[in-house]
């Protein structure tokens, strides 16, 4: 009977804890807004056909991921120099729209604005959907400034990356181009966090892990990694998407409220990268086959002591 007893004890530890395990994540709504970044853009120095592009990946709560891209061209031959950047800005907006016209509007998670006459655009998800990354690649040496709102970037546990690339990766067309050099031109690049003292390296003629390398010397809480923040997208057109070169400067854990980044030198380009916390979506239970395995191995012992015991008292 006591054995009977134990291991009723025992079946009812196994099943307590295993339903502990797998209890389901309560369902939460993510709020609109929580997951913003905004963009205050500038006029384009090159006097070419230029690209800017941007990219916005999102989740349904506890969902799939989707994304859309706005591209555009710029020139600054053919902006009036005496122009406002909100019509840059106004470009940038309609083209991610356009962007989104081949998804499904269940699908489309993120709102897009841009205040009346105002060279910024904000990017937000709507209710029910949260903000994964979003991806800023400039090759038209605009300046731009970046920040989340009030908070710091840490704050809201946003990662930032920041990508040099040479404008010839994008340009460049065989049997079209002529022979594209894997050097910088002439200029520089320069990095404001917060209004500090700008941080300024001068490009001409390094390669773009060596400019990294002098940005990530100079910037405080900056590091160079050979691996991308997150995985580059890559297809066959490589006017918009290009692979990883293997070094970018990272900051991880950016106490401050914005980065600006403008570029001089007609040959650099720059993408700007943006990871927000992605959490809201099922807690998945590590391996839980051992888990239980390890439930099972304690339950039997656990059986056995009582075993044990009761037949030693009997005799």
């Amino acid at each position: 009977m006591k054995l009977i007893k134990s291991a009723r004890l025992a079946a009812a530890l196994t099943l307590f804890s295993t339903g502990a395990m797998f209890q389901p994540a309560l369902a939460v709504t993510t709020p609109a807004d929580q997951d913003k970044l905004r963009i205050h853009t500038g006029l384009p120095k090159k006097a070419s056909d230029s690209l800017f592009s941007y990219t916005a990946e999102w989740r349904i709560d506890d969902g799939e991921l989707y994304r859309t891209t706005g591209l555009s061209f710029l020139n600054s031959a053919k902006v009036d120099p005496n122009a406002s950047p909100a019509v840059i800005t106004k470009k940038l907006v309609t083209a991610m729209k356009d962007g989104m016209i081949q998804l499904d509007p269940n699908w489309r998670g993120i709102n897009l604005t841009q205040p009346q006459d105002q060279a910024e655009l904000t990017i937000a998800n709507k209710k029910g959907y949260s903000l994964t990354t979003v991806t800023v690649r400039d090759y038209s040496n605009q300046q731009l400034r970046f920040d989340v709102g009030d908070k710091n970037f840490n704050a809201d546990g946003v990662q930032v990356a920041i990508d040099v690339v040479l404008a010839a990766d994008v340009e460049y067309l065989d049997g079209f181009s002529s022979k594209r050099s894997p050097l910088a031109s002439q200029g520089e690049i320069e990095v404001v966090i917060d209004g500090s003292k700008p941080v300024q390296v001068k490009t001409d003629g390094k390669t773009t892990k060596q400019i990294e390398e002098e940005l990530a010397r100079q910037l405080a809480g900056a590091k160079l990694s050979e691996f991308p923040l997150y995985p580059n997208l890559s297809n066959s057109d490589t006017r918009n998407n290009k692979p990883f070169d293997n070094s970018e400067v990272q900051l991880l854990n950016l106490a401050a409220k914005s980065v600006s980044i403008n570029v001089t030198d007609p040959a650099v380009g720059v993408l700007t990268k943006f990871k927000f916390k992605d959490d809201n979506h099922s807690v998945k239970v590590v391996e839980p086959r051992f888990m239980l395995a390890a439930l099972g191995v304690g339950s039997g012992l656990l059986i056995g002591f009582y075993w044990f015991r009761n037949r030693k008292k009997s005799v």
